[in-house]
């Protein structure tokens, strides 16, 4: 009789693959290298190419963003029957609605060890009441079925820490960025000259970007008001970096306000580490937030930042240490914040060096150690391996 060793396994599920290829790459990575056999459910989209290149084995699921599509039942019904088939030790969910499936299809599949990080409740300070009534309990639901349930942001994870889960609410800041990515001190002074160049923009202007998708939770509205009311001793320019449902309408708010020689919208971009580097300070005037990775850009480029008052970009800038938090609409402190960092250069690199003082905790190697422990945590004790008999 001899018995014969089978690989384990591991699940990532989020609603599409490219929030899996933009967040979780290092983490899928860590499994293979630990010996599990990753696989990865989502709505196929163009993240799938890049999840795959790395050797996971991924699943298409017809997730649908809206709780309570149809779709969204033959997605339990795709989910379960593949984590029945596959036998998974570890399930990690993502994103809302998938991370809501991804546990019930866990559950009826008898999986082991189940995570899911938050990365953002749609409940929070100020948010509507119709998310409370419907988001809140079927998270504390669900929490039932998680063994640890991760929170990205200090608010999250104080309201988390009344969920029924399991073993343990943990506290991770984010998913993580890799600061050799980015670039900061003098070193990067000549490509800052260079792609400043190819934009068209001025070796004295003051720069401004904001990287984020263009919608009406990103709030470009509050920062294209407050650089038409800017007054500064040099040039301003504005680089508005994504796309989105409110592209439009945010274009013809800059033709009316005649800022079109101010702001430019550069869309989609690939080169986001080089763009941040050109620009004097990074914003995000979001509604609503978790823990945006823009921020954490920011911060590993060494910049200072003008935020909102939300859940997740207070928890990233010290008022006046490496940037200003504002008041949510409120356009007269946006201002006040640009105009003190683009009339006092002084004040400009030192809270640039103060972000690149905290951007070490929110650095990728630095996460995947946080992760690593609580990874290892849920694994303990499991079958890890399972034993089949094989006569011989």
């Amino acid at each position: 009789m001899m018995e014969q060793a089978v690989q384990p396994k591991v699940a990532f599920v989020a609603s599409v693959y490219r929030h899996l290829a933009a967040f979780h790459i290092p983490y899928m990575k860590w499994f293979q290298l630990h010996g599990f056999d990753v696989h990865a459910y989502a709505l196929a989209d163009i993240g799938k190419e890049e999840i795959e290149r790395i050797g996971v084995t991924c699943h298409d699921i017809s997730f649908q963003r809206s709780p309570f599509q149809l779709d969204n039942f033959r997605a339990l019904k795709q989910l379960t029957e593949s984590f029945q088939e596959e036998r998974f030790q570890v399930v990690h969910v993502h994103t809302p609605v998938a991370s809501v499936l991804g546990r019930i299809a866990a559950k009826k599949s008898n999986v082991p060890a189940v995570l899911y990080t938050a990365h953002g409740f749609h409940f929070f300070e100020g948010a509507p009441l119709k998310n409370w009534l419907t988001f809140y309990p079927i998270e504390r639901l669900m929490a039932k079925y998680t063994d640890y349930l991760v929170t990205i942001n200090e608010e999250d994870f104080r309201r988390a820490q009344r969920f029924p889960v399991k073993k343990e609410v943990l506290f991770v800041k984010g998913v993580g960025v890799d600061r050799d990515g980015y670039g900061f001190g003098s070193q990067s002074e000549q490509r800052k000259k260079e792609t400043r160049e190819k934009l068209g923009i001025g070796e004295t202007d003051f720069v401004i970007i904001c990287v984020a998708e263009l919608s009406e939770r990103k709030n470009q509205v509050q920062l294209i008001e407050a650089v038409r009311q800017l007054k500064t001793d040099v040039p301003v320019t504005c680089l508005l970096v994504g796309n989105g449902e409110s592209e439009e309408k945010l274009k013809a708010m800059v033709d009316r306000l005649g800022l079109s020689e101010k702001i430019q919208f550069l869309g989609f971009r690939k080169d986001v580490p080089e763009l941040i580097e050109t620009a004097d300070v990074v914003t995000l005037l979001s509604k609503q937030e978790g823990l945006p990775r823009a921020i954490m850009e920011a911060l590993a480029s060494g910049k200072p930042i003008v935020t909102t008052d939300v859940r997740g970009n207070r928890d990233m800038v010290v008022h006046g240490e490496n940037g200003f938090v504002v008041g949510l609409g409120n356009v007269e402190e946006t201002v006040k914040a640009f105009e003190t960092l683009s009339n006092r250069r002084s004040i400009l690199d030192k809270m640039g060096e103060k972000s690149w003082e905290l951007s070490g905790q929110y650095d990728t190697t630095f996460i995947l150690k946080e992760m690593e422990h609580i990874y290892t945590k849920a694994a303990r004790g499991l079958p890890h391996v399972f034993r089949q008999e094989e006569i011989g």
